[in-house]
C-alpha cells in the first residue's frame, strides 16, 4: 500500500507544468516511475480544506478514547472530553462516572488537546490517509453512513448467510423464532433474497442445532454480517478500513480486523462489493 507521503508527492508533481514534471520524473527509478503512472490522483489535494483534528475526532466512536483517558486524573479527563461532541461526552462521562464538566477550554486549548488525542489514536498507523483524500472506491460511501445505519447494513448483510441456512432447516419452531427476531426491513430483504440463488456461501452456521437462545443468534448473525463487510473491504485502501473501524466500537472493529482477509476468487469479491453498495443505496 502506498504511504500518504507518496500520494502527496504524486499530487504535487501532478500540479506542476508538463515540462517541469518530466524533468523531475527522470530522477525516479523505473519501478518508481511505473508506480507513479499507476497511482490514481487523490480526490482532494492534501493542501486544501482538510478537516481539523476536532472534526476528525467527532467521527470516532468513544470506546477508542477510553484507553488514553483511563490513566489520566479526573481533571485531565475533563480537559480531553470537553471538545468532543455531545454523544461522545455523555458516553465517556458515564463510563468514568464523572459529572458534567463546568469549565470550557479556549480555542487554542481545544486545538491542543484534540491534536494530542488524535495523534494517540493514529500513532500505530503511519500510512493512514485523511478521509477526504481516500482513493476512489465504491465502498467509500460507507463513511457517509451514521453508525446506526452502518450497524443496520451489517445486520442486512447477515441475511445472505441466513437465507442459505433456513433452506435446510427442519425445525418450524426455530423458523418462527428467527422470523420474530427480524425487523420489517429485514423480513422484506430476506424474502427478496429467498427469490434468488445466493452466489457466495461461507461455512454453515449450523442453525439446525441452535438451542433457541435469541441473544446468541443475534450475535452470530451480526458476526456473519461483519464477515461479509470485512471481506468486501479486503481490496480497499487500508485507510478506508481504519476510518470505518473507528466509526464502530472497539469490539466490533476487532472482529472486522480478525475477519479481514482477501478472497482468492475475484468474482466473489466483486459480488460482495456489489451487495454492500446495493444495500447502502437502500438505507
Amino acid at each position: 500500500m502506498k504511504t500518504p507521503a507518496w500520494y502527496v508527492f504524486k499530487d504535487f508533481l501532478d500540479l506542476t507544468a508538463d515540462a517541469q514534471r518530466q524533468s523531475l520524473l527522470r530522477f525516479l527509478s523505473d519501478d518508481l516511475l511505473e508506480d507513479f503512472y499507476q497511482t490514481p490522483p487523490l480526490p482532494l489535494h492534501p493542501s486544501l480544506a482538510m478537516a481539523s483534528y476536532q472534526e476528525c475526532l467527532h467521527l470516532i466512536h468513544y470506546t477508542w478514547m477510553i484507553p488514553f483517558l483511563e490513566n489520566l486524573s479526573d481533571h485531565d479527563k475533563y480537559l480531553f472530553i470537553s471538545p468532543l461532541n455531545e454523544d461522545q461526552k455523555q458516553s465517556l462521562l458515564r463510563h468514568f462516572d464523572l459529572s458534567k464538566p463546568t469549565h470550557v477550554l479556549t480555542p487554542s486549548g481545544q486545538a491542543f488537546v484534540c491534536e494530542k488525542l488524535y495523534q494517540y489514536l493514529t500513532q500505530d498507523y503511519k500510512v493512514i490517509l485523511p478521509k477526504e483524500c481516500l482513493p476512489e472506491d465504491p465502498l467509500n460511501k460507507l463513511l457517509d453512513l451514521s453508525r446506526e445505519k452502518l450497524l443496520h447494513l451489517v445486520d442486512l448483510l447477515s441475511l445472505h448467510d441466513l437465507c442459505l441456512e433456513i433452506k435446510s432447516m427442519i425445525s418450524s419452531l426455530h423458523l418462527t423464532k428467527i422470523e420474530n427476531l427480524l425487523s420489517v426491513h429485514q423480513k422484506a430483504y430476506l424474502y427478496e433474497l429467498n427469490q434468488k440463488i445466493e452466489p457466495i456461501a461461507f461455512k454453515p452456521m449450523g442453525l439446525n442445532h441452535w438451542n433457541g437462545d435469541e441473544l446468541l443468534l443475534k450475535k452470530l448473525l451480526h458476526q456473519r454480517g461483519l464477515n461479509r463487510l470485512s471481506k468486501a473491504l479486503a481490496s480497499s485502501h487500508l485507510s478506508l478500513l481504519w476510518h470505518l473501524s473507528h466509526k464502530l466500537d472497539i469490539g466490533r472493529a476487532s472482529i472486522v480486523k480478525a475477519l479481514f482477509k482477501q478472497l482468492k476468487n475475484k468474482k466473489a469479491h466483486t459480488i460482495l462489493v456489489t451487495q454492500v453498495c446495493t444495500l447502502i443505496d437502500t438505507l
